[in-house]
């Protein structure tokens, strides 16, 4: 009990103790063993040099935000990892809100307001872990309404959840696929009926592992067992469709590939999906416009039907379309 409660105070004074100027010590952060004391006294050290430089709040905020994954190793009691990973995020969400507000007009601003997302998006799955789906859409809604995410990722959430059948899973590539469709999903509350996972944590966290698959009422955690009762779809933001073992046949679709139970009435024809927010997004050069081409044309070069979708926006060229 004694260890809960110190631990929890350390907690708690992460979030009450926002990170403060260079005169003043930096707020102290939860244990770390030498490596991540180096990592963390450098990111520190940029901010104590010059408490105005956005560019280094935001690599303070980067770091909380990679420090967060720690807790989903689960080497500790959840509980107390809980308390931690919530103080972590909340000090992550401080450094890139004092980073976009110093460098207004660009692209670390940009970053750092769609970290912040991302921060949110992390916060829920940790509660998602404790208390199921609801805790996580609760845990959305805490979003600000003015804090969103650009729309070029918006759209892109919105077309890979469009892009998976009635009732599936949808298992996502990286940071930007993830948060995109995490945040249509649960913040939005567009497809309900999809889960949305990570596929490396699907591997490597077995709490969340566990918890989705009460949800879902299965046992086995093979894509292929998931697929004999529902369709199991992976983002484009793969480089190749996951290699599963026991072996899982994958089909090519616009944005995902898909396994196991779907039928012709889910297939989202591939004119049907729309680009506006990318035709904006190339045009002012935004931020977020090349990990999201990419994406794209991995799925144009998967699926050619999408030119025709990408040609009403006059985008063919950009990914990829002849």
């Amino acid at each position: 009990m004694g260890t809960f409660l110190y631990k929890a105070a350390v907690g708690l004074l992460l979030v009450q103790n926002p990170p403060a100027p260079p005169t003043s010590p930096a707020p102290a952060g939860p244990p770390a063993p030498p490596a991540q004391d180096s990592a963390r006294a450098s990111v520190w050290a940029r901010v104590t040099a010059d408490s105005t430089d956005g560019s280094a709040w935001l690599d303070v905020g980067r770091y909380y935000l990679q420090l967060s994954e720690e807790y989903h190793a689960h080497k500790k009691p959840v509980v107390v990892d809980t308390v931690l990973a919530h103080a972590i995020l909340d000090t992550a969400q401080l450094a890139f809100d004092r980073s976009a507000r110093l460098s207004p007009g660009t692209r670390t601003a940009d970053s750092a307001r769609v970290f912040r997302v991302y921060a949110f998006g992390e916060r829920a799955y940790v509660d998602w872990e404790s208390g199921g789906t609801a805790a996580a859409t609760l845990a959305w809604h805490g979003l600000p309404e003015s804090l969103r995410l650009p729309p070029v990722l918006e759209e892109l959430g919105e077309n890979l959840l469009r892009a998976c059948p009635h009732q599936g899973v949808l298992f996502t590539a990286n940071e930007m696929d993830t948060q995109a469709a995490w945040y249509l999903r649960f913040g939005r509350g567009l497809r309900p009926d999809l889960v949305v996972v990570p596929l490396d944590r699907w591997k490597l966290d077995s709490v969340l592992r566990n918890r989705v698959l009460r949800e879902m009422r299965r046992h086995d955690p093979s894509l292929r067992a998931l697929g004999e009762t529902r369709a199991v779809c992976a983002s484009m933001g793969f480089e190749r469709a996951p290699e599963q073992r026991p072996a899982v046949k994958w089909n090519k679709r616009p944005l995902v590939w898909v396994s196991g139970r779907e039928t012709k009435d889910d297939r989202v024809p591939p004119q049907d999906f729309v680009f506006a927010a990318l035709r904006l997004a190339v045009d002012e050069h935004e931020t977020w416009t090349a990990p999201v081409t990419a994406l794209y044309t991995r799925a144009v070069s998967n699926a050619g039907g999408l030119c025709k979708a990408f040609d009403t926006f006059d985008l063919g060229s950009e990914v990829g379309c002849r």
